[in-house]
């Protein structure tokens, strides 16, 4: 198996007792954050749409994705994970299975988006990316949110402070422009990436209003925004 696949499944029974606590979705602050990706990886989703969600951890974007009328098949490396995200989400419309991002069990072209939060980092990002191209039907799209390798917090805490945050062992981040250039690579058109937030989980509860509106408010300061916590990436096969 492929080593670093075998330290994300480590990973995975390492952090599935607190993995929500970890990623920084637990709390007031952590809730909206996850709220926010989970709003914006939904957009365009509609009844009757396959969509294969990679990396769906504990559940919580697939209990929101099943909210659309899409078909979602749901997959993650960790066993572990996967029992949170089936005890988290009754709708039998969703298949949950476990299964690497770089080896799918699906025809060419059987999904019309591809969708993930917080999940590219963990991966191989050609294999990754190769695979969905593979998979998605001509037309369909990807939509994922990860992590930004610019933001001073996302740089120190994955290249210096791994253990301390709940990092596994190869995790990284990304630079938007040289992830644009990967993309391209792969034959996506249509290619946005975006940095977005400025909330830190470990704020007060009581600030997270105002620290909300902050947050949003300096995302549209040229150059600053650039610093953001995360990006959002969308793309389409042509």
């Amino acid at each position: 198996m492929d080593e670093r696949l075998r330290h994300e499944i480590e990973h995975g029974k390492k952090i599935a007792s607190y993995a929500e606590e970890a990623w920084g979705w637990s709390g007031k602050i952590g809730g909206l954050r996850w709220e926010r990706r989970a709003k914006m990886l939904a957009e365009g989703l509609k009844p009757g749409d396959r969509v294969l969600e990679v990396g769906c951890g504990t559940g919580l974007l697939t209990a929101e994705l099943s909210k659309t009328g899409a078909k979602v098949f749901s997959l993650d490396i960790s066993l572990e994970l996967l029992r949170k995200a089936k005890e988290k989400c009754g709708d039998k419309r969703i298949v949950f299975f476990c299964s690497s991002a770089y080896e799918l069990g699906f025809k060419d072209k059987s999904f019309d988006h591809v969708i993930g939060m917080s999940v590219l980092h963990h991966l191989d990002i050609d294999k990754a990316l190769k695979e969905f191209s593979r998979v998605l039907k001509d037309g369909g799209k990807i939509a994922f949110s990860e992590p930004n390798m610019l933001n001073p917090h996302i740089f120190v805490e994955r290249t210096f402070l791994r253990e301390r945050f709940h990092n596994s062992p190869d995790e990284t981040a990304f630079v938007r422009f040289s992830l644009k250039k990967k993309a391209e690579g792969h034959g996506f058109k249509d290619i946005k990436i975006s940095p977005f937030d400025f909330l830190y989980p470990k704020l007060p509860a009581s600030l997270a209003g105002a620290f909300n509106k902050l947050s949003k408010a300096i995302e549209k300061i040229p150059v600053l925004s650039e610093l953001a916590g995360s990006l959002f990436i969308r793309a389409a096969k042509p």
